[in-house]
């Protein structure tokens, strides 16, 4: 009997081991995991109509990645979510991997009827398995008017406010946005420009990519490159324009200026389509001889074009001269209604097969430039065709010559 008491105990007495062992390593488990949320504040003062932005860290105290689900309660009414800091996209769930943080932000923005008073936000996170849960109040004191910004906490700077460009051309301006808080912040960015003109901005030195927003990191700054394009039509005249950068509350802005010096479209043609007769681009010369053509040149633009130089592209061994050889500006043709004459002398070489040719004239000022393409046909000289019938006249007379002699015998 005794035996058999002893022999029970022993038994009770392994199993309550493996009992606590089994507890033990539960326990050993749970401490593997783990996670926390930690709001930036837990209870802030915005006045009517003011949106929160309030970072949240969430915190993976375990070894093993955890997908955690997320979820938002509070006063009807708000507009509240949690999205990826820097980013639009709501977030409702996340994977992370353990001992890694991850910061998301907390927005909510009161309603138009909202009365003054606390509100308070309840953000919960629940593994996917449901075994660990955690959740943070956060409390948002709405006052009777919104928060004024501290002065200074936004700088906008340009080494260059007013740019001078002649119409049809875009105005770039380099401009230095400043942070004059400890923390990183995201800057939307946003102009005032003229009626019928465009603009984006870009990283300084990646132009080709075309931003809304940037990133300044606490206490630093970061360029961007504001481009301005104005309309094709536009008229002479200085443009203001208002460049801001802004983030929650705080702005700064920063007033440009683009002058645009006047249109420019250099023009050139022949006088039968001065004339409105015609188009006529054909030119006859002959070999080894100057040929005059006259050129005509008008300024359909709004400001005058300045320095105009000639220059021919031709074949080998021709000669091409202009008559002047220059100009040294060329009024709308608004402001002088008649066009410019210049003389182009065109010379085929002396031995140039009959056949058309092309030559093309260039007028090339400092704010614009046009071709003309002109095809030259070639003719032999007339001395030649003289010379030719007299060669045929010599021989019909040998020829009649034969046949006299020929028919006395």
């Amino acid at each position: 009997m005794r035996r058999a008491l002893t022999g029970c105990l022993f038994a009770v007495a392994i199993l309550l081991a493996f009992a606590s062992l089994g507890s033990q390593k539960a326990m050993a488990n749970g401490a593997e995991r783990g996670f926390s949320i930690q709001p930036e504040f837990t209870h802030v003062v915005v006045g009517p109509g003011e949106e929160l932005k309030l970072d949240v860290d969430i915190f993976n105290l375990g070894k093993q990645t955890e997908e955690i689900e997320l979820s938002l309660s509070g006063p009807q009414g708000w507009d509240t979510r949690l999205t990826k800091w820097g980013e639009a996209f709501e977030v409702r769930g996340l994977l992370i991997n353990g001992g890694k943080r991850m910061t998301l932000q907390f927005h909510t923005k009161p309603p138009a009827d909202a009365t003054q008073g606390d509100y308070k936000f309840t953000l919960q996170g629940v593994t996917k398995d449901k075994k660990i849960q955690k959740e943070v109040e956060i409390t948002v004191t709405l006052g009777s008017g919104a928060v004024v910004p501290e002065a200074g906490r936004i700088k906008l700077l340009t080494d260059y406010p007013a740019i001078k460009n002649p119409a049809g051309k875009n105005f770039e301006f380099d401009i230095q946005i400043k942070n004059e808080v400890d923390k990183d912040r995201i800057f939307d960015l946003e102009a005032k420009i003229p009626s019928g003109w465009d603009a984006y901005c870009t990283p300084r030195w990646q132009t080709e990519k075309k931003i809304t927003s940037i990133k300044v990191g606490g206490k630093s700054s970061e360029w961007v490159k504001f481009v301005l394009t104005p309309p094709p039509d536009v008229p002479k005249g200085e443009y203001p324009v208002t460049f801001g950068a802004r983030s929650g509350n705080d702005e700064g802005t920063i007033n440009l200026k683009a002058i645009v010096t006047g249109t420019y479209k250099l023009e050139l043609g022949t006088e039968a389509e001065v004339l409105g007769t015609g188009e006529t681009r054909n030119v006859k010369a002959t070999a080894g001889r100057e040929k005059h053509f006259t050129l005509y040149l008008w300024n359909g633009g709004s400001a005058a074009i300045s320095n105009i130089d000639f220059f021919a592209s031709k074949p080998e061994g021709w000669e091409v001269s202009f008559e002047p050889k220059s100009l040294l500006s060329l009024p709308p043709i608004v402001t002088s209604p008649n066009p410019e004459k210049v003389d182009v002398i065109i010379k085929p070489k002396a031995k140039a097969i009959p056949g058309d040719y092309a030559v093309t004239l260039t007028a090339s000022g400092s704010e614009a430039r046009e071709q003309m393409n002109l095809r030259v046909t070639v003719g032999t000289p007339t001395t030649w065709g003289w010379a030719g019938i007299a060669i045929v006249l010599v021989v019909i007379a040998a020829l009649i010559g034969i046949f006299v002699r020929l028919g006395r015998r």
